[in-house]
């Protein structure tokens, strides 16, 4: 008699605190979806703005350099500069700092600390591309008379020295979107060495500057400018073409079949057509810099074309992964609206229908959000709002999949990208920018009554020959052999890596000079003894020229200059022969 007075009111009690658990249950899924998908939205809106900051940087840097073209012509022209040739200028610099104005305008308040930042930094480099500028007008006036080629290529490297920056400041942007854009790694990655690909072609071209705007014959200093740029446009056109392989249908483009055939094999014939007129020392080259920039400059517009092309494709992507993140959150809206109300009438049949699925539906939400093995999620036993429970909890499921997935997927390429920046794709050695960071920790970090500081730069001798009588890949073995003997000769605390073509680099610290310079000659020794095989079975072997600049810590200000210091030295052990080492010690 007592159970059952109390019976409707325990039933009463059972089911409010159902509705409350069922309501709480669907609030929770409801909002997991609801997170997950505004999360995907959110992160293909950052992946967008931080494209177009990306795209509108890439074409400040192409304009920037575009600029060296009328200049280069307007540095070559005699006094009165035609005023065509002015006009081109003032069209070019125009043209650039338009295109600055648009990339302004992407950092519309209000602004985040970071993008505050970049703001800035981008005035900076306006600022200083300013200032580029106003010492090319004063050159460009200066009688021709008084033209020196040291002057017309501080010039031209001050131009060159902006692009850099240009490009570093969209570091962080270039991060976000391979983050969050699921396809933007590997294209975006590929976008960026054709632009980098533009501004060596670029940078290529401008070496010729300071000797046809003098009249006279290319120095061996320009020469070595020359090879060095070369080497780094073969460098890039490697890693261009292993890239694309993995894309058949962007191998098979048009786009990429122009810009191979336009820039390099036109372009770049072209430019050694120039190069060989003006190492005639009987006469200046026939060459002016207006022919140079007129014929050139439209060879390199085939790498802008193809860059653009995978920048198209990149902003496809991205807007089509926006707008169905943005559909299935609505969608995402829609249904849960619906499935409140559906619950909303199953409670009247809590009994059959709401408790038992509750109860099964409770363990497998528990198993997915433990990470563990979740309950066979039954389908078909259920009609009308419980289905579309268990509908909603395997698509938490295969959500939850695919986000583990994707982000193993993310992490990998991050990490392969990180690897990928700091290593010579060939010999497994340090690239030059590896190089270069670490030789400013190694700077940083320098202790007062530490050892010697030395910087060791080594050069394969006749390196072309190797590849003219044996084939490129035979090449290939030599500097892969090359790298083999500096991890045997090398001590694994000394710093090795490839920074061009055929140039090594080792910084390391040692008691005295005289140390650093028996290491760098047991290197050029054991190179010297190493047979290396040709692919065709021929034995050839090698020598080498090195360069050793060393520097103690009271002399830690100048330790800068050790590049510099070492650069010159193996310039005159080539000079002096080859197969030799020369030393200094800065003080």
């Amino acid at each position: 008699m007592s159970r059952r007075a109390f019976a409707p009111k325990s039933l009463e009690r059972y089911f409010l605190l159902l509705a409350v658990g069922v309501l709480l249950l669907v609030s929770v899924l409801t909002g997991i979806l609801l997170f997950q998908n505004w999360k995907t939205y959110s992160s293909s809106s950052q992946a967008r703005d931080s494209f177009a900051v990306i795209r509108a940087t890439v074409k400040v840097v192409e304009l920037a350099s575009a600029e060296r073209g009328p200049m280069n012509a307007a540095l070559g022209a005699n006094l009165p500069v035609p005023e065509s040739s002015l006009a081109a200028l003032r069209a070019a610099r125009g043209k650039t700092d338009a295109q600055i104005d648009q990339l302004l305008a992407l950092y519309a308040p209000p602004l985040r600390a970071e993008q505050t930042g970049e703001r800035a930094e981008i005035q900076r480099i306006r600022d200083a591309l300013g200032l580029a500028r106003r010492n090319a007008d004063l050159l460009i006036a200066t009688p021709r008379g008084q033209l020196t080629s040291d002057g017309v290529w501080e010039v031209v490297s001050g131009m060159v020295r902006i692009i850099p920056q240009w490009q570093a400041s969209m570091g962080r942007d270039v991060g976000l979107a391979m983050k969050n854009e699921v396809d933007a790694p590997s294209v975006l990655s590929l976008a960026l060495l054709a632009s980098e690909l533009r501004e060596q072609a670029g940078l290529l071209g401008s070496l010729f500057t300071p000797a046809l705007a003098s009249h006279r014959t290319l120095t061996q200093a320009e020469h070595f400018r020359i090879e060095r740029v070369r080497g780094r446009i073969d460098e890039l056109w490697t890693l261009i073409n292993a890239r694309i392989a993995t894309r058949p249908g962007l191998a098979q483009s048009p786009t990429f079949m122009q810009m191979q055939r336009r820039y390099f094999d036109d372009g770049l014939l072209y430019l050694e057509h120039v190069r060989q007129d003006a190492s005639r020392a009987a006469t200046a080259s026939n060459t002016s810099t207006g022919q140079l920039a007129a014929t050139y400059v439209p060879l390199m517009g085939s790498i802008v074309q193809f860059r653009d092309v995978l920048l198209d494709a990149i902003g496809q992507s991205i807007h089509a992964h926006r707008a169905d993140a943005l559909r299935l959150l609505l969608i995402t809206l829609g249904a849960t609206a619906l499935l409140v109300a559906a619950l909303a009438m199953a409670l009247v049949q809590f009994r059959r229908r709401v408790i038992r699925p509750f109860g099964l539906a409770s363990r497998i939400i528990s198993a997915i959000a433990n990470g563990t093995p979740p309950a066979p999620i039954p389908a078909g036993r259920h009609q009308g709002e419980v289905e579309e429970v268990f509908t909603a909890l395997r698509v938490l499921k295969e959500n939850s999949a695919i986000k583990t997935r994707l982000e193993a997927e993310r992490d990998r390429l991050i990490a392969d990208l990180a690897n990928l920046a700091e290593t010579d794709y060939l010999t497994g050695l340090l690239n030059r920018r590896a190089f270069e960071t670490r030789f400013e920790v190694t700077r940083a970090q320098w202790q007062e009554h530490g050892p010697v500081l030395a910087f060791i730069l080594f050069d394969i001798d006749n390196f072309k020959n190797v590849n003219d009588t044996y084939g490129h890949a035979s090449g290939d073995i030599a500097l892969k052999s090359v790298a083999e003997l500096c991890r045997k000769i090398w001590r694994q605390s000394d710093t090795v890596a490839r920074v061009g073509g055929e140039e090594f680099a080792v910084l390391c610290h040692t008691p005295n000079a005289a140390e650093a310079v028996e290491m760098a000659e047991r290197m050029r020794r054991a190179m010297s003894a190493e047979p290396i095989f040709a692919e065709d079975g021929a034995l050839f072997t090698l020598t080498a020229s090195f360069g050793v600049a060393c520097a103690q810590w009271d002399q830690a200000a100048d330790a800068g200059k050790l590049f510099h210091v070492a650069d010159e030295l193996l310039y005159q052990a080539k000079l002096s022969g080859r197969n030799q080492v020369m030393q200094r010690m800065l003080g």
